[in-house]
């Protein structure tokens, strides 16, 4: 028995019609989504002011890094003095042996 072609293009426009819909109608959708997604720029009057903060943030670091530098260099220090203190002296060669 031979397919019957009212059905094959039943079957056809079934699938067809749909998804031409969807095409038509998805992408003016798509295109909104994507533009309101879409970064907006930042006004001058607004860069001025973070500019400002920055420089503020890159003076804090500064300092920061400065008295962490510090720091380091005072517990080098203290670390070198207390491995000093705590050495064994060891008597010299001419010393006396307890004989």
């Amino acid at each position: 028995m031979p397919p019957d072609p009212n059905l094959i293009v039943h079957e056809v426009f079934s699938w067809v019609v749909p998804g031409l819909v969807t095409i038509i109608l998805g992408f003016p959708i798509v295109r909104l989504i994507t533009r309101w997604l879409e970064p907006r720029p930042v006004p001058p009057r607004e860069l001025s002011s973070i500019n400002g903060r920055l420089e503020h943030i890159e003076a804090a670091v500064d300092a920061i890094a400065l008295e962490v530098e510090r720091i380091s260099e005072s517990q080098r220090f203290t670390a070198r003095l207390q491995s000093e203190q705590a050495s064994p002296r060891l008597p010299g060669r001419g010393g006396s042996s307890g004989q």
